[in-house]
């Protein structure tokens, strides 16, 4: 039994630049909420592997060869880490290799989504938090990359799998063709200044909407909008705490 929480911030253990309006690839968790940037937290007790699982799709309008590396941000002695991407690696005792490298990185196409991703932790009876940064970067250009943080926390599981509020984004019609596309919202108890965003497949910041309220509804024409894949997000204080892939057709 394990409990995974999304904390949308930027933490001071970030090794690889803030958090990106633009990133090369889209990061989001299995509840379809944006990470890039952002803090993930997996909890279990310190006998189980704890998983997490990250979505990826590409920003970029071309096909990138992308590639991710993890740092060891804090670890425990005694315990073992491994991913997965191109590949799955075997675990490794953790602080044996503190930047690891896929030596396998995925040619990633436009507007695909790519689940293959995942971390795995193993406490082996350790009651600890431990915290791994994992890297996405254009092979090409080093410097353009995405990452997330992701902990694992043995140290506080109550045996109760409780369901944090998470903010949420939706969308329909979706697919949409020439029509109106209303967005159903909601911050999960965020205060105030809240944006509707849409972004091209450039990740240009193409039509902003600023909404009163925490949660309910916004309606925008899609007439004017170019057709291929869209991303919406909802944005508090600049930063993105959800995502929708929104297609749009002719």
């Amino acid at each position: 039994m394990r409990k995974l929480i999304t904390l949308l911030f930027v933490t001071a253990l970030g090794l690889e630049a803030s958090a990106q309006l633009q990133p090369i690839v889209w990061l989001r968790d299995t509840n379809d909420v944006a990470v890039n940037g952002s803090t993930v937290i997996v909890y279990g007790d310190g006998n189980t592997e704890l998983e997490a699982d990250i979505v990826a799709e590409i920003s970029a309008p071309m096909s990138k060869n992308i590639n991710v590396k993890r740092h060891e941000l804090n670890v425990v002695a005694g315990t073992k880490n491994y991913f997965c991407w191109g590949v799955c690696y075997l675990p490794r005792n953790s602080g044996q290799t503190p930047t690891w490298v896929s030596v396998d990185p995925i040619v990633m196409v436009p507007a695909q989504e790519y689940t293959n991703f995942h971390a795995y932790y193993r406490p082996l009876g350790q009651q600890a938090y431990c915290c791994f940064q994992y890297v996405w970067y254009d092979m090409s250009n080093p410097n353009d990359s995405a990452w997330v943080n992701i902990c694992f926390d043995t140290q506080t599981f109550t045996g109760v799998d409780e369901v944090a509020a998470e903010p949420t984004l939706t969308a329909y019609p979706n697919p949409v063709s020439g029509e109106e596309v209303t967005f159903t919202y909601d911050a999960a108890g965020g205060v105030g200044g809240l944006q509707l965003v849409l972004y091209n497949a450039l990740g240009a910041r193409t039509v902003v909407r600023s909404v009163s309220t925490n949660n309910g509804r916004a309606t925008l024409p899609t007439a004017g909008l170019a057709p291929g894949v869209w991303f919406a997000a909802l944005e508090q204080n600049g930063r993105m705490v959800a995502t929708r892939r929104l297609v749009v057709g002719r």
